[in-house]
């Protein structure tokens, strides 16, 4: 007879999970986190940010039959049927400072690690983003950085990546030094100007704008102070 956790739920549509060998009734469709939570399981697993920004989170998954497991968030993904989970111990990464003028050399310095990827490609597999990871780990280790910022733009930092890389190569961390660097190295003359004028006039600056254009204005306007530092 399975040890079957009690769970208070209205309706009939459940499903049965386990996670480190206890087995539970869970609501379908609701997330892992909000099952774990109504079984009174919530020491079970880390939480953050649940809103699949932070990782802190993050499980493995296996099934008893021919579905995909792998690598998730708990505060995103749905429970399933015979879904086994596993939490992920958290993972402090001290913050590297971003340095002006970034090259391949100073992003090896920063992160050792960086030439020890295998092209196991587990790390674009697992972004929830549908970043090319590793296509952009190999970019930056031939100092390809504006494709590399590009590349980690949508990045939610989620850590995923770095979970499942074997050999610790911590992507999403250096895609996030990459940024920050580049960042820190280009000019912003427009930019500099805006922040000398005084804070009032400033803010009527900016109300003025948000107010008079339209999304696909604004869009635009952002796009030339990233590739120009001003608008158009």
């Amino acid at each position: 007879m399975s040890d079957v956790s009690n769970n208070p739920l209205s309706g009939t549509d459940t499903v049965e999970i386990r996670i480190q060998g206890k087995t539970i009734k869970a609501k379908a469709g609701e997330t892992i986190i909000h099952a774990l939570w109504s079984a009174g399981l919530a020491q079970k697993i880390q939480t953050g940010c649940l809103g699949g920004v932070c990782g802190a989170c993050t499980v493995t998954l296996r099934f008893p039959d021919d579905r995909p497991g792998g690598t998730d968030l708990a505060c995103m993904r749905p429970v399933e049927d015979g879904m086994e989970i596993f939490p992920f111990p958290a993972e402090h990464i001290p913050p590297v400072a971003p340095v002006m003028n970034p090259d391949a050399g100073k992003l090896r310095a920063a992160f050792p690690t960086l030439d020890r990827c295998t092209k196991c490609d587990s790390c674009t597999i697992a972004c929830p983003m549908s970043i090319p990871v590793m296509d952009s780990v190999l970019r930056m280790q031939k100092g390809e950085f504006q494709a590399v910022a590009e590349d980690f733009t949508t990045c939610i930092h989620c850590g995923l990546c770095r979970v499942v890389c074997e050999d610790k190569v911590k992507p999403h961390n250096m895609g996030l030094w990459v940024r920050r660097s580049l960042g820190m190295t280009r000019e912003t003359p427009v930019l500099d100007q805006l922040l000398a004028m005084p804070a009032d006039a400033q803010s009527d600056r900016e109300w003025a704008y948000l107010l008079s254009t339209d999304p696909a204005e604004r869009l635009k306007r952002a796009r030339a102070f990233r590739d120009q530092g001003g608008p158009p």
